[in-house]
């Protein structure tokens, strides 16, 4: 069953966040790996610590998912992404019907 990992933040330093965009996507997500939404300015329907920035990526699995956001690259970058935000949250969800 496909799964997804959806990400989103509010970007506080635009430079850096570059910096992990170029490094993030040069690394390989892994088998399924597929980046389905990259919004900028999402719209918040409700509640109120979501960011402007959404991220969805679909995997084959969650067991590919949770690989892919383990893996030791990503891992050594994740940190910029960190630093370069706020107001920021990651799910992993199954999809459905597949």
């Amino acid at each position: 069953m496909s799964a997804y990992i959806v990400v989103n933040y509010q970007i506080d330093n635009p430079e850096l966040y570059q910096e992990y965009v170029r490094e993030a996507t040069a690394l390989d997500m892994g088998e399924g790996g597929e980046i389905l939404v990259f919004e900028t300015e999402s719209e918040v329907l409700e509640g109120d610590t979501a960011g402007h920035q959404t991220v969805v990526i679909k995997f084959d699995s969650k067991e590919k998912a949770l690989e892919a956001w383990e893996d030791e690259g990503y891992r050594g970058v994740v940190g910029k992404r960190h630093d370069a935000t706020s107001r920021h949250f990651a799910v992993l969800v199954d999809g459905v019907g597949d």
